[in-house]
């Protein structure tokens, strides 16, 4: 709120201390914090509200994904303006394997992706490489990995984000799979259970039992909220 009403600040850059932006919260301490104290609940309130600030901030934002992009970190960064992603970007949002859900909004920006492919991310928890992002809309810009600091320097230095002659020109499993994904992601979690467990695509079956690993309640209820 002070960097939206200071004059002096013109934009901001969100990137990682390391080889990610952020994999997220610590689930787990909070779990462990349950009937100890609030923490869960002071935690929460706060992490969601940022994320709505973030989405009303009137000024340029810029995360750079470079690495490990995952939970509370595409919280932190997917509501800005721009999502400058790198070769060694990897996104997901992995909660339905220790019983949670795809918060921060997820349920918002993935049920927005075309037919299927958000729910079918949001269920396995399955990761998304930088051609992923930029096809399915989840990154707005795209620069080889050797190029991020002096992209980065740009744009603290004069706001631009020049990456129009760039393209990760690499396979995806998303696409190859996409109609299959949009054809069964659709319905109930039991009809979703079905097709798979029937489908004679080799993907179909491998996503079946990768889901069997999941927590069921976190499937139905990810289900709910989309």
């Amino acid at each position: 709120n002070k960097w939206s009403e200071d004059k002096k600040i013109e934009r901001v850059l969100l990137f990682g201390e390391g080889k990610s932006l952020c994999a997220g919260g610590d689930v787990k301490s909070l779990f462990l914090s349950t009937n100890k104290n609030n923490l869960k609940e002071i935690f929460f309130q706060k992490e969601y509200l940022l994320n709505n600030t973030i989405n009303e901030f009137a000024k340029d934002y810029l995360s750079i994904w470079d690495g490990i992009v995952m939970g509370g970190g595409v919280g932190l960064s997917i509501y800005g303006n721009y999502r400058l992603v790198s070769d060694n970007a990897r996104f997901a949002m992995p909660e339905t394997a220790i019983g949670f859900f795809p918060d921060v909004g997820g349920s918002y920006f993935l049920s927005k992706l075309p037919r299927g492919i958000g729910l079918y991310l949001a269920l396995t928890g399955k990761t998304c490489n930088c051609r992923d992002m930029m096809d399915l809309g989840l990154a707005t810009n795209y620069i080889p990995s050797e190029l991020i600091l002096k992209t980065k320097n740009n744009y603290i230095e004069n706001g631009n984000i020049n990456t129009d002659n760039f393209y990760p020109e690499i396979s995806s499993e998303i696409i190859e799979n996409k109609i299959l994904i949009e054809d069964i992601f659709q319905g109930s979690l039991k009809e979703i259970m079905n097709k798979l467990k029937t489908s004679k695509d080799e993907f179909g079956e491998k996503i079946y039992f990768h889901l069997l690993t999941r927590c069921p309640m976190s499937l139905a209820v990810t289900v709910e909220l989309f």
